[in-house]
């Protein structure tokens, strides 16, 4: 498990929450801030490092299917822009749901095929807004953290952010969907027309990809400041039993990590490779350097396991890397191996903050 470092940590306060009838204090998540550099003629793989605020913090009083009760609870309103649950404890920490309608004291979640079983009552939960295109990137950071385009037109466009195809199956597939901000108005879709995306969510689990072209101003900084995950997280990994699947995952955490302490393999979630020859390989971990430039970056390293032998990379043959870093705020992918079964595992990832 992976230690915080304290230079990030700006604040962190007690605050009263209402629990199972009872009223328990908590302490807040550590707040801070990363500035990433985001060059010209490149694209930078990122990784939001912190969330927003929770708006809450406390007890599940009864879960029935997918609604869940915090008896206590003053939910305003948790729809119009949009906003996740995340368990801290239980069978399910770490888990992520959507909000579909709350009132006071009820949230109905979206149901995603994952049964919120977990969230039973005494479990504690977080209720916190997603980042989106319009808090991540306000229309007042024009000409900082990206290059607002003068029209809708191809030629007329600059930065663009890039969210991968989730819904896709298959290795290597193309970007989902693209963004790009008219100077002054919001963010659209290239193929949204003149919509306004600015609500569009960022997913705290996985990655975005901000692509500055050449055309763009010279290089350009995105500063977040949020809240530390100070809790587990847990990661859904998608399989597809006749061929390989691209899995576009992050933590969501402002710390640097080592293989060792992603916890893949003691989660169950990553399968291991039987030996270090091609065939022989499984589950694959593909990470990226925001250091090199370049549009359409290959992964710079390619990881995968060796049972009761460690961590290898493709790139050092026998050699055991598990002490590798694989860096904050940046995206990668897990690539599940063909033949390995159909259907979800989750990846669950704790830290210790107090070594």
């Amino acid at each position: 498990m992976k230690s915080f470092p304290p230079l990030l940590v700006v604040a962190a306060t007690l605050f009263a929450v209402t629990g199972l009838n009872a009223e328990v204090t908590a302490v807040t998540d550590p707040v801070g801030f990363m500035t990433i550099d985001t060059p010209q003629g490149s694209d930078t793989i990122i990784a939001a490092p912190f969330t927003k605020a929770p708006v809450f913090q406390g007890a599940v009083t009864s879960q029935n299917g997918f609604v869940i009760t915090a008896t206590g609870a003053s939910f305003g309103d948790l729809t119009t822009t949009p906003h996740y649950v995340q368990a801290a404890d239980g069978s399910q920490a770490g888990m992520i749901f959507d909000v579909q309608t709350n009132s006071s004291t009820t949230i109905t979640l979206v149901d995603n095929g994952v049964q919120p079983t977990g969230l039973s009552a005494g479990v504690q939960i977080k209720v916190i807004p997603y980042w989106t295109l319009g808090t991540l990137f306000p229309a007042s950071d024009q000409g900082v953290s990206f290059t607002p385009s003068a029209g809708v037109i191809l030629p007329q466009r600059r930065t663009q952010i890039l969210f991968p195809n989730f819904a896709g199956i298959g290795i290597n597939r193309a970007a989902g969907s693209i963004y790009y901000f008219v100077t002054n108005t919001y963010w659209r879709n290239t193929s949204g027309g003149t919509n306004n995306f600015n609500n569009t969510p960022i997913l705290p689990d996985s990655y975005f990809i901000v692509r500055n072209p050449t055309n763009a101003a010279s290089d350009l900084k995105l500063t977040v400041a949020g809240s530390v995950n100070m809790g587990p997280m847990a990661v859904q990994l998608d399989r597809q039993g006749n061929t390989g699947n691209d899995n576009y995952v992050s933590l969501g955490r402002p710390v640097d990590i080592t293989l060792n302490d992603l916890g893949l393999i003691s989660s169950g979630a990553f399968t291991p490779s039987l030996g270090v020859i091609l065939p022989q390989r499984r589950d694959q971990l593909l990470v990226f350097d925001n250091s090199a430039s370049g549009i359409n970056k290959a992964a710079k390293s390619i990881y995968y396991y060796v049972t009761n032998s460690g961590w290898r990379s493709t790139s050092t043959g026998t050699n055991d890397v598990g002490n590798n870093i694989i860096p904050s705020a940046v995206g990668y992918v897990i690539r599940k191996a063909t033949n390995n079964g159909t259907g979800t595992v989750f990846w669950t990832n704790t830290v210790n903050f107090n070594q």
